[in-house]
């Protein structure tokens, strides 16, 4: 059975009689060249591209046109249709973090929580041993917010997830406002973010993207370091500005020249520091927030207050994410808007 076709369903797409015994291995063939992949390998290292010299890891050579050659094992083409969104989540996920899926799905991925706007929430994932496939189909159909790609669900492969994402939103959501970049460990303050960061009653701003902004990160030449990036990959001595990965904020139409960039550029592993790059190569400047605490890439100190003023805090699990949403509920009320947005 080739996993490049899919099963489609009212709504969703998904290998309805998938047998999990391919997660073992199995062969794609871009360009008439197969490749095995074994789930087993713990590298991380072996995907099912043609070559690395094609995927531009050689660092002279770029990649080639569309030379994206995963495929859909879980898709949501329909979940834009008939409606312009105001915002889409996209959310770095893997198979084994269930609860947490569960977790933000009561709490800020709460797709009618802001009365009158329309939200998106999608998790993105790859393919992993810890992920039980028919239970992900199953949550898949039940919940419809899961894309994913046959590509191993690594470390190494986080920018691929992104890219993902970019390609849904350009594909199947360019009618959106505006998409925020999260993982699946976050706080987000959805309120917040609409209400008083955006503001549905005004334009959608184009070319936008903010977040947690880092500035001068020079590249890690130390091959025992777990961000070790050679010269022939990135040969210069620092990165761009980029925005962690953590949560960043754009304008929905970067996301196809996100991609488009990323057809173009020697593959990074890096996600953050690879979107950055591509945000150069396209000429945009990301905008500093206009509170430096209203983005984090760590844990906040909860109390209520605090976190009602703030947009997103790291560090989260199922409990202490449902433990500090049920808190903020039932106080913010009372907190005062530190944020007067010009």
């Amino acid at each position: 059975m080739n996993l490049n076709y899919a099963f489609t369903l009212h709504a969703v797409s998904v290998q309805e009689n998938f047998d999990s015994s391919l997660l073992q291995r199995f062969h794609y063939s871009p360009s008439r060249t197969s490749t095995k992949l074994f789930l087993n390998d713990k590298s991380g290292l072996h995907n099912p591209l043609p070559s690395l010299n094609n995927f531009g890891l050689q660092g002279k050579k770029k990649m080639d046109k569309n030379l994206h050659p995963y495929r859909y094992i879980i898709n949501e083409p329909h979940k834009c249709k008939e409606k312009n969104p105001f915002l889409v989540f996209l959310i770095a996920s893997t198979g084994k973090e269930k609860q947490l899926r569960e977790a933000i799905r009561k709490t800020w991925g709460n797709e009618v929580i802001v009365s009158g706007v329309c939200i998106v929430r999608l998790f993105m994932l790859g393919i992993s041993n810890q992920a039980k496939t028919k239970s992900l189909f199953k949550e898949s159909k039940l919940y419809h917010d899961i894309i994913q790609q046959n590509f191993l669900d690594t470390y190494k492969n986080l920018t691929l997830k992104t890219m993902m994402g970019m390609n849904w939103v350009s594909t199947y959501c360019p009618n959106a406002s505006y998409v925020m970049k999260t993982d699946s460990d976050m706080f987000v303050n959805t309120e917040h973010l609409i209400k008083r960061f955006l503001k549905p009653s005004l334009p959608a701003k184009r070319n936008y993207f903010t977040g947690f902004i880092l500035k001068n990160h020079v590249p890690h030449r130390d091959k025992n370091s777990k961000w070790y990036v050679p010269p022939n990959i990135y040969p210069h001595t620092r990165y761009p500005s980029f925005c962690s990965g953590t949560g960043y904020l754009f304008s929905t139409d970067l996301a196809a020249k996100i991609f488009s960039a990323y057809l173009k550029t020697t593959y990074l592993f890096l996600e953050d520091v690879f979107v950055g790059i591509c945000l150069k190569r396209k000429g945009i400047e990301i905008v500093q927030p206009p509170k430096a605490y209203l983005f984090n890439n760590h844990m906040v100190r909860f109390t209520p207050c605090r976190y009602y003023n703030l947009i997103t805090s790291h560090g989260m699990n199922p409990d202490l994410l449902m433990n500090v949403w049920h808190k903020l509920q039932k106080t913010k009320h009372s907190c005062i808007e530190e944020d007067t947005y010009s």
